[in-house]
């Protein structure tokens, strides 16, 4: 998703220059670490950071102090390491993935109604369309006669009028007199 993003804003800028523009959103999204595992998809390819082209130019630590000999001898250490560097970073992101549910389960409640509860129903779910900006979002109430495990409800009017098909929870609200 954030490749695409990034996609959108730079090509929406450069208008007819687009295939300027991807290689530097394609390297950027291949250099930039992730929040999941906190590494680059360079890195967990390649074993060691990438040079941005911007180092060469301008100049940075990496190319002043840059030593031929003791680089490839770092460069076969970092490929070395490259298998658990990829395990850490598995490890990071099963962590991170934790976390992100623990947080969405906070937020997402799950609604359960009772047999003999009231509900309203929303608007749309039962015609297929809005009513417009000012018609009416719920219609309602309605008695829940039938609850199904997987979330389901058998609802029905005041009258007693059953209404065809199950619903989902996520279409109905309790209704309080």
């Amino acid at each position: 998703m954030t490749l695409v993003n990034g996609i959108k804003k730079r090509l929406g800028k450069a208008k007819g220059n687009w295939a300027e523009e991807l290689r530097g959103v394609l390297w950027s999204y291949k250099t930039m670490p992730r929040a999941s595992t906190k590494e680059t998809p360079f890195s967990l390819t390649y074993g060691t950071e990438a040079m941005l082209p911007v180092e060469l130019t301008v100049g940075s630590f990496r190319t002043t102090h840059f030593e031929e000999a003791s680089n490839k001898k770092d460069l076969r250490a970092n490929l070395e390491l490259i298998e658990e560097k990829r395990e850490w970073s598995n490890i990071r992101q099963a962590t991170y993935k934790n976390v992100v549910e623990r947080y969405y389960n906070q937020i997402v409640k799950e609604k359960a109604f009772k047999v003999v509860d009231y509900v309203l129903m929303r608007n749309e779910a039962r015609h297929g369309q809005l009513q417009g900006k000012l018609g009416p979002m719920w219609e309602g109430p309605y008695k829940v006669f039938e609850a199904h495990p997987s979330g389901a409800y058998a609802i029905e009017t005041m009258e007693g009028r059953q209404i065809p098909r199950t619903w989902n929870a996520r279409n109905l609200r309790k209704f309080h007199f």
